[in-house]
């Protein structure tokens, strides 16, 4: 028989994000969080390069990932 865990013992996608973030400035980071919140697939990704910078999205896309 397999294990069974809680929902409560893994975190949220969005505690993950939070988590990701929270190193950033207020503005940016709910920026960032709308961004996410509506994401568009390329069109967002590059939305994200723009307010973070190349290096810092990719930097965040793996921390997520």
């Amino acid at each position: 028989m397999g294990s069974v865990f809680r929902s409560e013992e893994f975190p949220s996608r969005r505690k993950m994000v939070e988590e990701a973030i929270k190193d950033l400035s207020p503005n940016i980071k709910d920026n960032v969080l709308k961004v996410l919140d509506s994401w568009e697939g390329v069109r967002s990704e590059e939305k994200l390069k723009v307010i973070l910078g190349q290096d810092k999205a990719q930097a965040y896309s793996r921390k997520l990932m």
